[in-house]
């Protein structure tokens, strides 16, 4: 793509598939972490399993709703790269 915005602008949908990428493991390190910080050895592994599904879900939809947004902000500059007025030559005139 190219225009007159700024490259930092044009490269942004990588940095939300990055930061999708980024979350997801966050999310999920994070809430293991807590579910076995918070459980006993000798407890029942059923809402053991049943916690841990929640945040690997949780961390899909968050990593999901990042990339999404990736894609809408590709969409729109490859919209604005399309309509935006081209300038005119001199030569053409």
């Amino acid at each position: 793509m190219s225009g007159n915005l700024p490259e930092w602008v044009q490269r942004s949908p990588r940095y939300f598939y990055a930061a999708a990428v980024l979350m997801f493991f966050a999310y999920f390190a994070l809430g293991v972490y807590d579910i076995y910080n918070y459980t006993m050895p000798y407890g029942e592994q059923g809402p053991i399993r049943l916690a841990t599904f929640r945040v690997m879900v949780d961390s899909l939809r968050e990593a999901i709703y990042l990339f999404g947004t990736g894609v809408w902000v590709q969409i729109m500059l490859a919209i604005w790269a399309r309509i935006r007025p081209t300038p005119k030559s001199e030569a053409a005139e």
